[in-house]
């Protein structure tokens, strides 16, 4: 798991809900989107919840005994692959069962399953925040913001359930997409959207971090597009010196720059010697200094000059943009 997602859920998994209506919805998106029910061979119900998360599977153990009074089973697996550690909570009793998914609206009072979110649990922006949190608690997951593009999502198997999360983070305003591939996938990819998210289900630590990143961001991207824009303009610059030296050196060659007025005259020698300098350092250099504006000025004077003696050549360098 993605370090930044990590911190995020160790986060949240230290934030327990005080309403019982938010206890109520937040293990029930955890069930839901964590959960299976299982027939033993004595035909009794086992509700369990897998996760690679141990705090997760200790937080809802206890929601469960707080809401329920219930005292629920956890045991440890390792798995083969990988050397991944898996870790699982254990509902035993149908009484038990039948009770949790009946209250939590996972079965119905005719023991018939619902797959989608039920809006009895989302009737309040606490009890949404509640559930969207154990949602993402269970199956969720968000990208450093450091290391690539911002993404946030959910994931599921369960069509119904993505549905109901997607239609529930939408009007929680959250503009979140759908996509199937082996799974269904809610996700978030605009960084407000994702930053808005985390707040809202009480990841408070994880949008700060993010918004530092942000901003860190923006302002190395704001470096560079001066760096760029002063890159191109000293490139230009240099060009345009080129260029200068170009027709001022033909000029020289083919009629001398003796007959220049001494202004002009000095200006071309000038720019001779110090060929790759913006027009702002030749009039540094000048004796006495002159300003950019008043360099320009004679620079285009001059290169008039080269148009009435060079023809179609100097025509060319003196409509040169400066």
């Amino acid at each position: 798991m993605d370090s930044f997602s990590q911190r995020t859920k160790e986060e949240l998994v230290r934030r327990y809900p005080k309403k019982r209506c938010c206890i109520k919805a937040e293990l029930a998106a955890i069930i839901r989107a964590s959960g299976s029910l299982h027939l033993r061979a004595n035909r009794s119900f086992v509700v369990s919840v897998r996760s690679e998360n141990a705090f997760l599977i200790r937080k809802t153990h206890l929601l469960l005994k707080n809401y329920f009074q219930i005292q629920s089973k956890t045991i440890m697996e390792q798995t083969e692959r990988l050397g991944r550690r898996w870790y699982k909570l254990h509902l035993i009793g149908a009484k038990n069962v039948k009770r949790v998914l009946t209250e939590l609206d996972i079965i119905s009072p005719g023991l018939n399953f619902e797959s989608g979110v039920s809006s009895t649990l989302v009737r309040t922006d606490c009890c949404r925040a509640a559930f969207l949190r154990g949602a993402f608690l269970a199956r969720g997951s968000v990208t450093d913001p450091q290391k690539s593009n911002y993404h946030l999502e959910i994931v599921t198997e369960n069509e119904e359930f993505a549905l109901g999360l997607n239609y529930l983070m939408n009007l929680c305003g959250f503009k979140a997409g759908l996509s199937e591939r082996k799974e269904y996938i809610i996700y978030l990819k605009e960084a407000d959207a994702i930053g808005k998210f985390l707040t809202f289900i009480g990841a408070h630590s994880a949008f700060l971090a993010m918004e530092e990143v942000r901003i860190i961001k923006g302002m190395r991207n704001k470096v560079n597009r001066l760096v760029n824009c002063e890159t191109a303009n000293l490139e230009k610059s240099v060009r345009a010196a080129l260029e200068q030296v170009k027709i001022i050196t033909a000029l020289k060659e083919k009629y001398g720059l003796n007959k220049l007025p001494d202004q002009l005259k000095d200006l071309a020698y000038l720019r001779l010697e110090n060929p790759e300098v913006s027009l702002r350092e030749l009039g540094e250099l000048a004796i006495p200094p002159l300003s950019k504006s008043a360099v320009n000025h004679r620079m285009r004077k001059l290169l008039k000059i080269a148009e009435t003696f060079l023809g179609s050549e100097g025509n060319k360098f003196s409509k040169m943009k400066l």
